[in-house]
C-alpha cells in the first residue's frame, strides 16, 4: 500500500487529519495501541509486533516519528495496551504477557525502557487494558479476568505495584476498558458488561470503587471504548453500538451519566476508539470505519459532535487506536495498516 507524503508545517493540517503515514516509513510490524504526551510535547506511542515483544515509537512534534523499537531490547511476550505520563515525566505503560499475567514497564525519557515485569509477581489472569495517573503521581490501571471480572492495580512509583484485584469484589461481567482521572484526583472507568451494555466505576483513592454499574441504567447496546475529563471536569466517554455506529455519553461527577447516544445521529459504521481534549476544551475521537479506514470527529461541549469523517479523505486501511495532543494544541493518533505496519496521523485545530 502507498501512504501520501506530509507537510512537516504543522498549521497547514488545521480542522484535519493527515493522511495516516508509516512511522520513520517503517513496514515492520508494529501493532501501535497507546499514545501520551508530556508537558515537554514528547508523544510516546506502544504497542507489541509480531512476535508479541513491547515496543514503543517517539516523536518530538507529532509529525517525525522514530522506528518502533523494542523495550530495552526485550523479546518476551508482552502485549502492551496503554501508556501515561506523570507530571514528573514519568511514562508507564501495561498490559499483558503470554500467561495472560498483568505487565508493566517505565520509562524516564520515553527512549530508555525498563524490561516488562509481573506487577507484585502476580500469577493472576489479568488483561490490564489501560492506565492513568493522577495530579500527585498515584498510577491506576484498569482491565479484567479470566472470568470477565473488573480488576484493578496502583502504584505509587510506577514500578511497585498492587497485585490486581477485583472492584469492590464484584463478579459483574465487566470489561473495563479505559481510565482517567480530574483534577481533584476522582479516578473513572468505563467498558461494557454482557451482553455489552454501558458500565463505568469510580474511586477517590485508586484503590476503593464502586461496583461497575450501568450509564443511566441503560441497557441499550453500546461498547465504550475510551473515557477523557476537561479542566472543568466534564467526563465524556465514546464507543460504538450494536451497529457499529458512534456513541458517546457525559457526566458532570462521573457517577451520573447520560445515556449513550449516537453522534451527530449518525448511523454510519465508526468504531470510536480513543478520546482526548485540549487546553481549550476541545475533545476530539479517533478510530476508523467498516473499511478500516481512518476516521475524526470533534466536540466543543462534549455533547455536539460533527459525523465522523475519514482523515483526510483518505481510504487508506488504518485502524487508528490512540489519540493524543500537546500543549501547543497538536494532536498526534496512533495505529496500525493492513500489514501491521505502524501508522501515525496529526492535526491541529484552531
Amino acid at each position: 500500500m502507498t501512504f501520501a507524503s506530509r507537510s512537516l508545517n504543522l498549521r497547514s493540517n488545521t480542522n484535519n487529519f493527515t493522511t495516516p503515514a508509516l512511522m520513520n516509513g517503517s513496514t515492520t510490524y508494529a501493532a501501535m495501541q497507546s499514545v501520551t504526551v508530556n508537558s515537554s510535547g514528547l508523544f510516546v506511542a506502544v504497542g507489541y509486533d509480531n512476535g508479541n515483544g513491547p515496543i514503543y515509537a517517539t516523536s518530538t512534534d507529532g509529525a517525525t516519528w522514530t522506528t518502533p523499537a523494542l523495550m530495552n531490547g526485550s523479546t518476551a511476550f508482552a502485549r502492551m495496551q496503554s501508556v501515561t505520563v506523570s507530571s514528573s515525566g514519568l511514562f508507564v505503560a501495561v498490559g499483558y504477557d503470554n500467561g495472560n499475567r498483568p505487565i508493566y514497564a517505565t520509562s524516564s525519557n520515553g527512549s530508555t525502557w525498563s524490561t516488562p515485569a509481573v506487577m507484585n509477581g502476580s500469577t493472576t489472569t489479568a488483561f490490564m487494558t489501560s492506565v492513568t495517573v493522577s495530579s500527585s503521581g498515584l498510577f491506576v490501571a484498569v482491565g479484567y479476568d479470566s472470568s470477565i471480572a473488573p480488576l484493578f492495580a496502583t502504584s505509587s512509583n510506577g514500578s511497585t505495584w498492587t497485585t490486581p484485584a477485583r472492584m469492590n469484589g464484584s463478579t459483574f461481567y465487566a470489561v473495563m476498558q479505559s481510565i482517567t482521572v480530574n483534577s481533584s484526583g476522582l479516578f473513572v472507568a468505563v467498558g461494557y458488561e454482557n451482553p455489552a451494555a454501558p458500565i463505568y466505576a469510580t474511586s477517590s483513592d485508586g484503590s476503593t470503587w464502586t461496583t461497575p454499574a450501568l450509564m443511566n441504567g441503560s441497557t441499550v447496546v453500546a461498547l465504550m471504548q475510551s473515557v477523557t475529563v476537561n479542566s472543568s471536569g466534564l467526563f465524556v466517554a465514546v464507543g460504538r453500538d450494536s451497529g457499529g455506529a458512534p456513541l458517546y455519553a457525559t457526566s458532570s461527577n462521573g457517577s451520573t451519566w447520560t445515556t449513550p447516544a449516537r453522534m451527530n445521529g449518525s448511523s454510519s459504521y465508526a468504531n470510536m476508539q480513543s478520546i482526548t481534549v485540549n487546553s481549550s476544551g476541545l475533545f476530539v475521537a479517533v478510530g476508523y470505519d467498516t473499511n478500516v479506514y481512518p476516521l475524526y470527529a470533534t466536540s466543543s461541549n462534549g455533547s455536539t459532535w460533527t459525523t465522523p469523517v475519514a482523515m483526510n479523505g483518505s481510504t487508506t486501511y488504518a485502524g487508528i487506536r490512540s489519540v493524543a495532543v500537546n500543549s501547543s494544541g497538536v494532536f498526534a493518533a496512533v495505529g496500525y495498516g493492513s500489514s501491521f505496519a505502524p501508522l501515525f496521523a496529526y492535526a491541529v485545530f484552531p
